[in-house]
C-alpha cells in the first residue's frame, strides 16, 4: 500500500512540475508579447527571460545570498527575511554556473514538485482521505491564483515543503525526523514556529490517544525550530547589538506593527479604495479576500476537529489578522496546507462536487489573470 501511495505521489510531483514549466512558458511569452524589457535592478542578472522570475523580495534574498547581512552600507532591512532559503541559494549556486537567482529559481520548482507529492501522500493516508482527495488537493495546490510564486526567487515553494515534509513524518510519529524538518522551515520562515506549535498540539493529541503517562524522549524533537530562531536572532545580535533586529527590520522597511483586527481591515479598505490603478485595486481586494478566506477555513477545521491542522492555520492566518499591514496574503495562502486537505476530504456529495468544480474554474482564472499581471509588471507582492 505504501509502494501505491509513493507511485501516485511521484505522478503528482511530476505533473505538478509540468504545470510549473507551463506557467513559466506562459510567463515568458506574455512578457514577450507585451513588449517587457531588460529589468533595470542592481542585482538582476541582466538575462531577460531569468530576471521574469526575481522581483521585489527575490532581490533580498540574492543579495543575503551573495554578501550575507548587513554588508557596508546597507543597515537594513534584508535581516527581515530568514537564512534559510539564501543559504541554501548560495549553496546550489555551483551547479548554476555560480548564478544565485538560477539557483533560487531551480530550488522553487524543485521544491514545489516535491511539495506536491508530499501533499498527495498526506491526503491519501489521512483517515478522511484517500487517491481521490489527494487528487483534488494538488489540483487545488496547481490552480492556487498565486502559483507564480511557485516559478520565482521566493520562500513560498522550499517551505511548504519543508513543512509538509515535518507534518508527514509527525503523523507517522517519526518525531526526531520531524522536528529537523520543521527546524529547517522555521530557518526559512518565522512561519514555522507556527508549525511547531500545531506540531506540538499533534504530539499531545497522540500521547492522549495513546494512553501514555508520560511522553517520550522524542518530545524533545518539538524543541528543534525553536533552535532555529535562537541561532538566527543571536548571528543578528552579533552584527547589530539589538536582540530584537528582526521585528525592528519588519517595522522600519515595511511600518508593520500588530493592530486590532478592525484597524488592519479599515488600513486594507482605504489602501484598496485609494489604489491608483486596477491592477493595483484588484491585488488589494485579493488581500482583503485572502484573509477572509483564511478565517473560514480556520472554522472548517474546527467543524472537522483537526486541531493540530486548526492550530496552524489559525496562528498564521491570526499573525496577519492582528497586523495593521494585509498586504500579500493571497501569497501567503499558498502554504496554508491545511486548507488544501481540509477542501479535499470534505464529505463527497453532489452540491460539494459542483461548489468545487466552481471554485477550480475561478481559481483557474484568478491564476491567468494574476500571472498576466505578473508578467506584464504591473502587480507581485
Amino acid at each position: 500500500m505504501r509502494t501505491l501511495r509513493s507511485s501516485g505521489a511521484v505522478r503528482a510531483g511530476a505533473a505538478f512540475f509540468a504545470s510549473r514549466i507551463l506557467l513559466a512558458l506562459t510567463v515568458l511569452v506574455v512578457a514577450g508579447a507585451t513588449g517587457q524589457g531588460a529589468v533595470h535592478h542592481q542585482w538582476a542578472t541582466g538575462i531577460w527571460w531569468l530576471d521574469r522570475f526575481s522581483v521585489w523580495d527575490s532581490y533580498h534574498f540574492i543579495r543575503i545570498a551573495t554578501l550575507g547581512y548587513l554588508p557596508p552600507g546597507l543597515d537594513c532591512c534584508d535581516q527581515a527575511y530568514f537564512p534559510g532559503y539564501p543559504l541554501l541559494m548560495a549553496a546550489v549556486a555551483p551547479l548554476t554556473g555560480g548564478n544565485i537567482t538560477a539557483a533560487g529559481l531551480l530550488i522553487s520548482l524543485v521544491a514545489g514538485a516535491v511539495a506536491a507529492a508530499l501533499l498527495w501522500m498526506l491526503v491519501a493516508e489521512d483517515a478522511r482521505g484517500g487517491k481521490v482527495a489527494a487528487r483534488r488537493a494538488v489540483t487545488l495546490l496547481a490552480l492556487a491564483p498565486t502559483g507564480f510564486f511557485f516559478v520565482a526567487v521566493y520562500t513560498e515553494a522550499l517551505f511548504l515543503a519543508l513543512a509538509l515534509g515535518a507534518w508527514l513524518l509527525a503523523t507517522r510519529r517519526h518525531w526526531w525526523f520531524a522536528g529537523i524538518l520543521a527546524a529547517f522551515a522555521t530557518g526559512v520562515r518565522v512561519n514555522g514556529l507556527f508549525l511547531a506549535a500545531a506540531l506540538a498540539v499533534m504530539y499531545a493529541v497522540q500521547w492522549h490517544h495513546d494512553g501514555r503517562p508520560r511522553p517520550r524522549l522524542d518530545v524533545l524533537a518539538l524543541g528543534l525550530p525553536a533552535v532555529s530562531v535562537a541561532a538566527f536572532m543571536t548571528h543578528l545580535h552579533g552584527r547589530t547589538g539589538s536582540w530584537d533586529a528582526w521585528r525592528e527590520a519588519e517595522h522600519e522597511g515595511w511600518d508593520r506593527a500588530t493592530a486590532w483586527p478592525w484597524e488592519g481591515l479599515s488600513t486594507a479598505w482605504r489602501s484598496l479604495l485609494d489604489s491608483p490603478d486596477a491592477w493595483l485595486a484588484a491585488s488589494r481586494a485579493a488581500d482583503i479576500a485572502a484573509v477572509l478566506l483564511g478565517v473560514a477555513l480556520c472554522i472548517l477545521l474546527a467543524r472537522q476537529r483537526r486541531w493540530p491542522e486548526l492550530t496552524y492555520l489559525t496562528l498564521t492566518v491570526g499573525v496577519v489578522l492582528c497586523s495593521n499591514l494585509w498586504v500579500s496574503t493571497p501569497r501567503y495562502a499558498l502554504t496554508w496546507f491545511p486548507a488544501y486537505l481540509a477542501i479535499a476530504t470534505m464529505r463527497d456529495h453532489p452540491a460539494y462536487r459542483r461548489v468545487y468544480a466552481v471554485g477550480l474554474g475561478l481559481s483557474a482564472a484568478l491564476l491567468l489573470g494574476a500571472t498576466w499581471a505578473v508578467a506584464t509588471r504591473h502587480w507581485v507582492a
